[in-house]
């Protein structure tokens, strides 16, 4: 699966937030995919990757992370 999508927004809210230059964004996104969360029912995000709109809903949860509103 091609991450670039989802790599280059995670690396623009860790330099957003103040985060180190040496943050690893494709292998945490790549982990991220693959983790149950909680917003999303205990699902991993990469459960909905196969359509592109649930491709835009992790897209949104990963930029409401950035304000700590996963609701």
């Amino acid at each position: 699966m091609e991450l670039e999508w989802l790599v280059a927004p995670v690396r623009r809210l860790v330099q957003e937030s103040g985060g180190p230059e040496t943050f690893d964004a494709e292998t945490w996104a790549a982990a991220w995919l693959d983790r149950p969360l909680p917003a999303l029912n205990g699902k991993c995000p990469a459960e909905y990757m196969d359509t592109a709109d649930g491709r835009m809903l992790v897209a949104n949860l990963l930029t409401r992370q950035q304000s700590g509103a996963y609701a």
